[in-house]
């Protein structure tokens, strides 16, 4: 499979340029907790922040540390942490990031595929195999396309 830096990526969805930018304290649990779809929002902006790669790197920490206290879930934190690695030109760990091209779907660099599954199930995500199976018929490229653009997609793994 091409890497990552061999092709244009474009984000599936919207950055969140502003949101990182001008985050007027350091996120946190008062933050986060203070209404019932804050931590999920929190995981979005943060997930969604490819242009602010040190927020982004915070953020799962923060996310981290939320997950061990039992306010968040650990697949966001695996998102997440797997978007951070591909932000930051590395491969991920638990096959969360994919690419949309010509081709069809395809993972992301992913680290130690023969391992995969066994990561995800310490995160609760389903094996690749299957995860890739219900992402595919989402995203099926219209064949009368001259040339798609290659999109990551977040969230979908």
């Amino acid at each position: 499979m091409p890497s990552n830096s061999d092709r244009a990526v474009t984000p599936i969805t919207p950055t969140s340029r502003y949101c990182a930018a001008s985050w007027p304290i350091t996120p946190g649990p008062a933050i986060v907790s203070s209404v019932p779809t804050g931590p999920r929002a929190a995981w979005s902006i943060a997930l969604h922040s490819d242009d602010a790669p040190a927020f982004q790197r915070a953020a799962t920490t923060l996310l981290g540390r939320a997950v061990q206290a039992g306010d968040a879930l650990v697949q966001h934190w695996a998102h997440l942490h797997d978007r951070a690695l591909i932000t930051s030109g590395r491969d991920q760990e638990y096959g969360t990031q994919l690419l949309l091209s010509a081709d069809g779907i395809e993972l992301c660099p992913l680290g130690a595929p023969a391992s995969v599954d066994a990561r995800r199930a310490t995160v609760g995500l389903p094996p690749i195999a299957v995860a890739l199976q219900a992402v595919r018929p989402r995203y099926t490229l219209d064949s009368s396309a001259d040339e798609a653009p290659t999109v990551v997609l977040t969230g979908a793994a």
